[in-house]
């Protein structure tokens, strides 16, 4: 299973498509914990749907820079079935980040 994230301008144009793997989502639960984020949301990823394009990114650049403190804690969360790893998903993470254009747009979020 994976998630799938789009993000999408007010033209309908796609800005960014990506899908990962659910088998990290574990990292990205505990990096947004260590914040104090309470989940409203059944998913991060759902967090995530519906918000405009900065508000997604200041989102994700909560989990980028938590995970990137501290690359060991996280790295040692890799999923033991080889799907995905820590070294897979910052940089994925990173692309979402810095896809957000100028103009309107917004995330959509499933999985």
């Amino acid at each position: 299973m994976s998630w799938d994230i789009d993000l999408i301008d007010d033209r309908g144009h796609v800005e960014g498509e990506w899908n990962y793997t659910h088998n990290t989502s574990r990292m990205i639960y505990d990096a947004l914990e260590t914040v104090g984020y309470r989940f409203d949301e059944p998913t991060w990823y759902s967090h995530l749907n519906g918000k405009s394009g900065p508000e997604g990114a200041a989102y994700l650049d909560v989990i980028i820079r938590h995970l990137e403190a501290e690359p060991a804690k996280y790295e040692a969360m890799n999923p033991e079935n080889g799907w995905g790893s820590y070294d897979t998903l910052v940089p994925v993470l990173r692309s979402m980040r810095a896809a957000v254009p100028e103009w309107p747009c917004s995330w959509e979020a499933s999985g």
